[in-house]
């Protein structure tokens, strides 16, 4: 998580602003420029998203689920899936006013490599890029799926603190302290008995 102290300067990153809505768009703009990123690349479309990742490497792309002529979900699968080295690998954060679990999960699905609801303020935003800087999942490409992966590791409770079910039996099974029991047993734990 972001803190005050955190300072990540965008002022050489290439970054792709994409939005449909031109007010959107500028919202967006601003809050890069407060990061230090003066000069984002700012499109409407898809179209002039994809041309522009076929013709400059992009450090990172904030994305609408809207643009003026598809979903941001379309552009970020074509993307994970275009072989255009190093973009398809680019960091890839969707904004969308929609957040639904199905529509998050659609995001996630689609290869972004985190999901913003809007509005979206640039304390979580910074926290999103703070995060993603540091993040070291590895890259997925399958038949269903092209993108980060989307597991976040579960380390377990922190340090020193006992976890939820620490006082759960073990998981490892001893051995029998009676004898097993033979075939007719089983069986008639299977069958039903009439109760006298």
């Amino acid at each position: 998580m972001a803190s005050k102290n955190d300072r990540v300067n965008l002022s050489t990153a290439e970054v792709l602003l994409a939005c449909g809505d031109l007010q959107g768009l500028t919202v967006m703009s601003e809050m890069f420029a407060g990061f230090g990123c003066h000069s984002p690349r700012k499109v409407q479309t898809m179209a002039d998203a994809k041309a522009i990742v076929k013709e400059k490497i992009i450090n990172l792309m904030i994305v609408d689920s809207a643009l003026n002529d598809a979903e941001g979900y379309e552009f970020i699968s074509w993307l994970r899936r275009a072989e255009l080295d190093p973009n398809s690998f680019a960091p890839v954060i969707l904004v969308t006013g929609h957040t639904r679990p199905s529509q998050v999960f659609r995001g996630r699905d689609s290869g972004a490599s985190f999901v913003v609801a809007k509005p979206a303020s640039p304390v979580v935003m910074m926290q999103r890029i703070v995060w993603l800087l540091n993040d070291t999942r590895k890259f997925v490409s399958s038949p269903g799926y092209c993108g980060p992966d989307r597991r976040v590791k579960a380390l377990g409770p922190p340090v020193g603190i006992k976890g939820r079910r620490h006082d759960d039996l073990s998981a490892e099974v001893g051995l029998a302290k009676t004898p097993n029991l033979d075939q007719n047993e089983i069986d008639a734990l299977f069958n039903p008995k009439a109760v006298a």
